[in-house]
Order: C-alpha cells, then sequence, then structure tokens
C-alpha cells in the first residue's frame, strides 16, 4: 500500500468497496471502516474479485498478506493499540477482504473475545475522527 486511493471504487463484479479509502497497492485497497467501539478499524480487500480465498492465485495470496502486515503495523502506530485482530470470512460479501480490528485490552469489557461478542453498541466514529485517521493510516503507510 505505497499510494492513496484515487477515489472509492466498487469491484465490478460483486459492487463491494470500502467506506472511507485510505490507501492502495496492486493487490488491494484499505478502508477504514465506519466502528466507534474500535477506532481504526479496517477492511482491507483485493482488487480483483475472488469470491474464497481458495481461489486466490498463489502470488496474490502472498501479496495480500503482505499488505495485511503492513496495514496492522499502520494500524497499531496511528492508535497505539496493543494488538490487531485479523478476520476473514466471507459470510456476508462474496469478495475476500480482511478485517483488522484494533485492540486495546484495558479499555474493553470482552478483551479475550471476538470483536463480534463486544457488548458496546455499534456508533460511527465522528467525522473529524474519520478524517485525522484515514490520514494518520495513509501517512504510516507511506513511510513503509
Amino acid at each position: 500500500m505505497l499510494r492513496p486511493p484515487a477515489h472509492p471504487v466498487p469491484c465490478h463484479s460483486c459492487g463491494f468497496e470500502l467506506y472511507h479509502p485510505v490507501a492502495e497497492s496492486a493487490t488491494t485497497r484499505l478502508g477504514l471502516y465506519d466502528d466507534a467501539r474500535f477506532p481504526g478499524r479496517c477492511i482491507l480487500m483485493l482488487q480483483v474479485h475472488y469470491t474464497s480465498l481458495e481461489q486466490v492465485p498463489p502470488a496474490v495470496m502472498q501479496a495480500f498478506g503482505q499488505d495485511i502486515q503492513r496495514a496492522m503495523w499502520a494500524i497499531r502506530i496511528a492508535t497505539g493499540a496493543t494488538r490487531v485482530n485479523v478476520a476473514i470470512l466471507g459470510n456476508r460479501d462474496p469478495h475476500v477482504h480482511a478485517h483488522l480490528i484494533p485492540r486495546w485490552p484495558n479499555r474493553e469489557a470482552k478483551p479475550d473475545c471476538s470483536p463480534w461478542d463486544d457488548p458496546r453498541p455499534k456508533a460511527a466514529l465522528p467525522p473529524e475522527a474519520i478524517e485525522r485517521l484515514v490520514r494518520a493510516l495513509g501517512a504510516v503507510l507511506r513511510t513503509s
């Protein structure tokens, strides 16, 4: 993820797109997910449409893994998170993507559970927080 995205681009096959684009590489696009419980939560999607990991060619899978690592690093630096959870599910959206969820065990009611078990009500981030996080994540990724 070396360059900022030109603009949000949905998948031509399924329409999957990111909430707030942050950065892109030749293989992936990273976007901020609007979730105030986990500020800095992102989704990393493949540029090319695949519906399942076993369909992804090995070279693309390797690049996807490298971009996941870069994005995790950027999230930790930009947010001060203790760790970043990664989930690749594919149950709802038919486009391979990874959820990257920053975690702060000392600020969470259930730090040893999945983010989907978090008891806090889901809420949107304030617009200024979105802008700040997109800028911070992008700045970290440009230095990598």
